[in-house]
């Protein structure tokens, strides 16, 4: 199957410097940095307390792999994987040594049931949650469907995310919602499960947000952080209130305000130009939160611009495709970016102290190969891979990053 770049942003949207510090202003309550090549390094500088989890995939329980990103769900004490959302949408549960405890395949419309597997969380408990087409259901610890809450009830939207906000209510970012006067979108929403109503929050996200996150949050101290595509600015949740933590900008790359006010379609008709060209950064609208650390994802920094009919003809996205991590310190003030995966990059996941990946078998063996990690982690990573039952299994990265250098 021929490699599409555009469609791949599309979902995955929805020199080396010592120097990290690249704040542009000095304040002490809502920091600007700037995302430059200055704060890109090479991953082995940048990760931290790096471990890799060998996923002991028990034959009875095969892990069928059909090229979708991965998704996971980790709580204190359990990871829950999904590998493919829709044609068979398996749960494979491992604890955090990566020994296999359970899979279930359920696909169908029965009582413990569900059709796909859209977005995968936690509930209140700390047990897995998931969003199937237009229900959110939660599970017991055996990974029984304990309850069915209907969406549509509560409007025609699709749940981009979510997470438990109490006993009663999640907050969601939801896609599909009416536009203001001015083009502007309300995503943000508190679900009331006795009411299936939404509040929506004030929070309005751009027009060509929906070529990216439409929404995107993470718990984060005693709140939320909020995210959405094409922001420069991620803000924070709590109490009531809604405000920035940090902003970025990328200088002379930054997006116009222009192409941020185009509508999903026109943003999407320009997107091949902009893969191609690369004139300017692109901010994809995720955020993950790993202790003090907020992380986002940027396409450009160090861009490898091409023509249309190179673009068109790749099989594959080439190993230095400019997608990057950026990590923010706000306290500390400092700002890192690196590229950990080759190619598209791939989306990372949190437990709230922690960072993981799921790296697919191509991913760890061109690791390996590349040597890109360091030495250190390199042989780490060989010493994970040893422990496989089959060599073709996936392999957890776990890091957080390294702000003393």
């Amino acid at each position: 199957m021929k490699f599409n770049p555009v469609v791949l942003l599309l979902v995955a949207f929805g020199s080396v410097s010592c120097a990290t510090n690249s704040e542009s202003e000095n304040s002490d309550n809502f920091p600007i940095f700037e995302v430059n090549e200055a704060i890109v390094q090479s991953p082995e500088n940048v990760l931290g307390e790096v471990t890799f989890i060998p996923l002991k995939i028990s034959e009875e329980s095969p892990v069928q792999f059909f090229g979708f990103e991965p998704q996971l769900a980790i709580s204190d004490s359990r990871m829950f994987i999904n590998v493919d959302p829709y044609i068979n949408p398996s749960i494979h549960e491992f604890d955090l040594e990566g020994n296999h405890i359970l899979s279930i395949d359920r696909k169908g419309g029965g009582p413990n049931e569900y059709e796909s597997i859209d977005k995968m969380g936690l509930n209140q408990d700390d047990n897995l949650a998931i969003v199937s087409r237009s229900s959110l259901l939660e599970f017991d610890e055996n990974l029984d469907i304990q309850k069915r809450e209907n969406l549509r009830s509560a409007g025609a939207y699709f749940v981009n995310d979510f997470h438990p906000f109490d006993q009663k209510r999640w907050l969601v970012a939801l896609r599909g919602t009416e536009p203001d006067v001015n083009g502007m979108f309300k995503n943000f929403a508190l679900f009331d499960q006795d009411s299936l109503t939404y509040e929506f929050l004030p929070l309005l996200a751009y027009p060509a947000s929906g070529s990216g996150e439409s929404g995107s949050m993470v718990p984060y101290e005693d709140g939320f952080l909020l995210n959405f595509g094409m922001s420069d600015t991620i803000y924070y949740y709590s109490n009531e209130v809604i405000e920035p933590l940090l902003s970025f900008h990328s200088g002379d790359r930054s997006l116009p305000n222009e192409k941020r006010m185009l509508s999903e379609d026109q943003s999407d008709e320009e997107l091949e130009q902009m893969i191609a060209t690369q004139t300017y950064d692109v901010y994809f609208g995720n955020v993950e939160a790993a202790g003090e650390t907020v992380m986002t994802q940027v396409f450009g920094i160090k861009p490898k611009p091409m023509s249309i009919s190179e673009l068109e003809e790749l099989n594959e996205a080439p190993k230095d495709f400019p997608v990057y991590e950026v990590y923010m310190h706000p306290k500390l003030k400092q700002i890192k970016a690196t590229k950990i995966i080759p190619g598209m990059s791939g989306m990372p996941y949190s437990d709230g102290k922690y960072l993981y990946r799921l790296l697919y078998t191509e991913v760890w063996n061109a690791l390996l190969e590349s040597g890109q990690l360091g030495e250190q982690h390199t042989a780490a990573l060989v010493a994970a891979s040893e422990q496989l039952n089959d060599i073709e299994d996936p392999i957890i990265m776990r890091y957080k990053i390294n702000w003393e250098n």
